[in-house]
């Protein structure tokens, strides 16, 4: 329960002190592939997120979601594809923003860690669910 209370003070912080901009439907964020630049919080509407191909599953995220949290801290590629479905408010944060947030309040990166673990479930369950598609398409030949 308490994790539950320290994640929601993060996401609180990340939606206060982000820079806010708006997206309309159809806004692409980043695509699968492309280097971060940083992560988004959605503050209102919806974001898609999926693997940028015609098939394969797909998760639509609203008002809280962290997008693009794993590769932001890593520093690796983005592994999904973000598209605003519904036009969205959101929360932007750089790399070297979010660091700076970490250093100087360094209680909130249990929070984070957190967070980030359901995130890796999460994308841990798409690809298990992706691989599953596929096994079954190939078993018909």
């Amino acid at each position: 329960m308490a994790s539950e209370t320290a994640s929601g003070q993060l996401r609180y912080i990340l939606e206060l002190r982000g820079k806010k901009i708006y997206e309309p439907k159809s806004t692409v964020l980043f695509r699968r592939g492309d280097k971060a630049s940083g992560m988004f919080v959605v503050l209102s509407g919806k974001v898609r997120l999926d693997l940028g191909l015609d098939f394969g599953p797909s998760r639509c995220h609203g008002a809280g979601a962290l997008v693009g949290l794993p590769s932001t801290i890593t520093g690796q590629n983005h592994g999904m594809t973000a598209t605003v479905t519904e036009d969205a408010e959101l929360s932007f944060w750089t790399p070297e923003a979010l660091e700076s947030l970490l250093c100087n309040q360094p209680e909130l990166c249990h929070s984070l860690l957190v967070i980030l673990g359901e995130k890796i479930a999460e994308n841990h369950d798409s690809e298990r669910a992706l691989i599953d598609t596929e096994k079954a398409e190939y078993a018909d030949y």
